[in-house]
């Protein structure tokens, strides 16, 4: 990817260094809406860790369907439901607000 002239990029790519430019950016605080949006596996474990060694100096607002990866990198997560808000504490409260089916996380763990 570092050798590639930007038109040479695939989407996948071009978004992968979107998120960096960024996440590396002077902002004080990031709005990013939906960072995992076809990027391969491989980047998603890299964006997670670039954003946790930023969110050190910087706030980050995300905004996803990719619960598991929000879950795994987010101090304070935040559902939007029937009009309101519902802070998330744990898991099991994506099922209870009906924002996956029950028994899912037992799939997946």
């Amino acid at each position: 990817m570092l050798c590639k002239k930007s038109d040479q990029l695939s989407g996948g790519e071009k978004r992968l260094l979107e998120i960096l430019l960024i996440t590396y950016s002077n902002a004080k605080y990031i709005l990013i809406d939906e960072p995992f949006n076809g990027i391969a596996p491989i980047y998603k474990e890299e964006i997670k860790m670039r954003i946790k060694e930023q969110s050190i100096n910087k706030g980050f607002i995300i905004t996803d369907h990719d619960y598991w990866n929000i879950l795994d990198l987010s101090t304070r997560i935040i559902l939007m439901h029937d009009g309101g808000t519902k802070e998330i504490k744990n898991k099991k409260d994506l099922e209870y607000w009906g924002y996956i089916p029950d028994g899912i996380l037992n799939l997946q763990e």
